[in-house]
């Protein structure tokens, strides 16, 4: 599946071109992102939690730059897997940036391959859900870029006790 768009950020490309690269700018933007770390030069690791017609992930990636033209370009291929799912996800990533007048033409194009329950999902379900992350993500990474504060994020949601949790308090409960 192919997902491509563009959209103006209020800064100067080579701030803009630095946050790509930057693990706590993208882990900032990236909606569902909770972990990302730097391992050297070209190489990232992190957790991606995230939830898509209901069917809730956390999966562990890594993500390596396979090229870097800056300040106008960074090409990363992504891999990631929910091992509780069974799902992995492949994604070939570019990542441009250009002057537009005192502002900056960000356009990415990704390359994207879901394997598991993800990918039964079907690809209407995907693209819907990637519309809402897309805009999630720029309006923060334009936040980012602009050195605008960033809102807390909601606390994360418990896991609902299954129905033996539940049963068990009861029985508890009960025999107290």
């Amino acid at each position: 599946m192919n997902l491509g768009s563009s959209f103006v950020v209020p800064a100067e490309p080579a701030r803009v071109f630095d946050a790509f690269l930057d693990p706590d700018a993208m882990r900032a933007s990236v909606p569902g992102c909770t972990e990302l770390e730097k391992i050297d030069g070209t190489h990232y690791r992190g957790r991606l939690v995230n939830e898509i017609a209901h069917v809730r992930f956390s999966a562990g990636f890594t993500a390596e730059i396979t090229e870097v033209r800056e300040p106008e370009q960074v090409r990363a291929v992504l891999k990631g897997e929910d091992r509780k799912l069974g799902s992995s996800i492949k994604i070939d990533a570019t990542l441009a940036v250009r002057p537009d007048g005192e502002r900056s033409a960000v356009s990415y194009r990704m390359d994207v391959a879901l394997w598991g329950k993800i990918g039964r999902l079907g690809e209407s379900i995907v693209r819907r859900r990637s519309a809402e992350v897309e805009r999630q993500f720029v309006e923060t990474f334009t936040k980012v870029c602009t050195g605008q504060p960033l809102e807390e994020p909601a606390p994360a949601r418990t896991a609902r006790p299954s129905f033996w949790q539940r049963l068990l308090a009861l029985f508890r409960r009960k025999s107290a």
